[in-house]
């Protein structure tokens, strides 16, 4: 589920800043104590609101139940937003003028995704490297200590013990095996050993990856007028009678 609708629907019944400071840090909870901690405070704040959120499976919308095999802890359908926002001119259209659009539309993305991967200026993505710099400011306030087989009990200076696997490149925070890239907690390890958290990231996200997943070309296709002749006899519009009123632009909440 998109937390931010699930979050609009909560809200209709359930209202107030205090309730939304419970229920998001919830849905960002990546273990099962943090995330019940969360859920005892919403209950305390407002019982109804406790039971209306406990009838929806967490597992769909926070990131404590999410699977680690898959390496995404999105919590939003922005990439469906996106999409959306990115046809708006074709959905007016007729089917296949629609369907031309974004086929010119994915054919351009998965070109340019391409093109642009070689003149990556670190081993993985921009956006990647962002998120490890600040990581980085993160592994600041934590303290590691050996405890062998390159495994570590991780003190954050502000509260809290971690284990460190970096052998098996995992966090009992779980920030790391969700998506994949190192927490504070892993990096502030990683550095103990004279290392580059880089090193560390899942190779979904090495360059290597991200060109098998642009590699595929999609093929530009000429215009009608250049298509050879089948012989059958054209394909007519079905008789449509126009309603009354003036016709709606955009949709229906």
């Amino acid at each position: 589920m998109c937390v931010r609708h699930l979050y609009n629907n909560f809200r209709s019944s359930h209202s107030g800043l205090a309730l939304k400071h419970l229920m998001w840090p919830a849905a960002r909870a990546t273990t099962v104590p943090w995330w019940e901690a969360e859920m005892e405070n919403m209950k305390q704040e407002d019982g109804e609101a406790w039971k209306w959120l406990s009838q929806r499976p967490a597992k769909n919308w926070s990131r404590y139940h999410f699977n680690t095999r898959f390496k995404c802890d999105l919590l939003l359908n922005n990439l469906c937003e996106s999409f959306n926002s990115a046809i708006i001119d074709a959905r007016d259209q007729s089917i296949l003028t629609c369907l031309e659009r974004i086929r010119v539309l994915v054919m351009l993305r998965m070109a340019n995704r391409g093109a642009a991967c070689p003149k990556w200026k670190h081993p993985v993505g921009p956006r990647i490297f962002k998120i490890i710099e600040k990581n980085k400011l993160d592994a600041s306030t934590c303290i590691p200590r050996l405890a062998g087989l390159q495994t570590y009990q991780v003190t954050h200076m502000y509260g809290g013990e971690f284990v460190v696997d970096l052998k098996a490149r995992t966090c009992s925070c779980r920030r790391w095996d969700l998506c994949g890239i190192p927490c504070g907690h892993a990096i502030s390890a990683i550095f103990q050993g004279d290392e580059s958290p880089i090193d560390y990231v899942d190779e979904c996200y090495k360059p290597a990856t991200y060109m098998k997943s642009y590699e595929p070309m999609i093929h530009p296709i000429p215009s009608m007028d250049q298509c050879a002749k089948s012989g059958h006899p054209p394909i007519h519009p079905p008789n449509v009678r126009a309603q009354p009123g003036r016709p709606k632009k955009s949709r229906a909440k």
